[in-house]
C-alpha cells in the first residue's frame, strides 16, 4: 500500500492508483500544479485591447460632451452632477407648461392630501383598541401590527376553539365534481417531515380565511362548509396567510347552489344541518 499523492492527505491507496479520490486529485492539481499567472496575464492583455479599441471612438457625456472613461463606458454621463443638470433641465421645462392658476391648484391639492389624516373621519375602528383608523389604514382591521398581535394573543384560547370548529370534516370523494383532483394526483397529499415528508403536497385551504372569520365574528359553520374548501399546494396555502379569495356574500351564494345540487350539508361532528337561510342569520351575528 502507498499513500495518496496529495500531500495534504494521509490516506493509503492501491498500487495502481495515484490519488485516493477525485476530490484529492483536484485539490492537489489546482493548488500545486496549475499556474494561474497565465490566466491573469491573458485577462489583462484582453482588457488592454478592449480599452484601445474603445478609445478610437469613445462615448461622450450627454451633458458636457466630455469623454467617458473606459471603466465607466456603460454610463451616459461622466458624473452624477452632469446627470442631475441634464435631467433637471427637462423638469424645469415641464413646470413652464402649467399656467399660474393650474400650478396653484396642484399645490392646493397636494396641501389637502398632506392634511387629510387630520380631518379624515374613518367610521371603522381598530378591532383591538377601538381607535379610529388613519386614512392610510382605512381598509384594515387594526391600527398597526402590534394591535393585531395583541388581539390574537388575548383571544388565543377562543381562537383555538373557533379554529377547531372550522375544520373540514367531509370526504373529498363525496364531491368529485367540486375539486381539482389532478393537482392531488400530481403532488400527493401534504405530509410533514416527521410524518411522511411530502412538503410539496396539496392541502385544504379555506377560501374565506379562518382569521378573517374570527376577526369579524362570523359563525364557524360557514367556514367548515365544503364550498369554502379548495385544494392548493401547501406552500401556496401558507403564503396566502389570512387573505380571502371569496367574500361572505359569494360564500352564501355558493352554499345556496350546493344545497340545490346536493341537499343540505350535514356536519356529523356538530350533529346539525346547515341551510342557506340559517347561514344568512349566523353570518350577521
Amino acid at each position: 500500500m502507498k499513500k495518496c499523492k496529495n500531500i495534504e492527505c494521509n490516506n493509503e491507496v492501491n498500487k495502481n492508483r495515484t490519488y485516493c479520490s477525485l476530490k484529492c486529485r483536484n485539490i492537489y492539481v489546482n493548488k500545486y500544479l496549475r499556474d494561474y499567472n497565465k490566466n491573469s496575464e491573458g485577462l489583462k492583455k484582453k482588457s488592454k485591447e478592449l480599452e484601445e479599441e474603445y478609445n478610437k471612438s469613445p462615448k461622450k457625456c450627454k451633458y458636457c460632451n466630455e469623454i467617458i472613461p473606459f471603466d465607466k463606458k456603460t454610463n451616459s454621463y461622466c458624473n452624477s452632477s452632469c446627470m442631475a443638470s441634464h435631467t433637471n433641465k427637462f423638469k424645469i421645462g415641464l413646470k413652464r407648461n402649467f399656467s399660474e392658476e393650474g400650478l396653484k391648484n396642484i399645490q392646493e391639492a397636494n396641501r389637502k392630501r398632506r392634511e387629510l389624516p387630520d380631518y379624515y373621519d374613518n367610521p371603522n375602528r381598530c378591532t383591538n383598541c377601538e381607535k379610529g383608523l388613519e386614512y392610510k389604514r382605512r381598509d384594515c382591521n387594526f391600527c398597526d401590527n402590534q394591535c393585531k398581535k395583541e388581539y390574537f394573543s388575548k383571544n388565543r384560547e377562543d381562537y383555538k376553539i373557533y379554529h377547531s370548529l372550522t375544520k373540514f370534516k367531509f370526504n373529498l370523494a363525496d364531491y368529485k365534481d367540486e375539486f381539482d383532483f389532478e393537482l392531488l394526483e400530481k403532488y400527493g397529499i401534504y405530509k410533514a417531515s416527521n410524518n411522511g415528508d411530502n412538503l410539496n403536497g396539496v392541502s385544504r385551504d379555506h377560501k374565506f380565511s379562518v382569521k378573517e372569520g374570527f376577526r369579524r365574528l362570523i359563525n364557524p359553520l360557514l367556514l367548515s362548509h365544503p364550498v369554502n374548501c379548495e385544494l392548493l399546494k401547501h406552500n401556496d396555502n401558507i403564503s396566502k396567510l389570512d387573505k380571502c379569495s371569496i367574500t361572505i356574500e359569494e360564500l352564501l351564494d355558493e352554499i345556496n347552489k350546493f344545497d340545490n345540487k346536493y341537499g343540505r350539508y350535514y356536519n356529523d361532528e356538530l350533529k346539525i344541518f346547515i341551510s342557506t337561510d340559517e347561514m344568512k342569520e349566523l353570518s350577521t351575528t
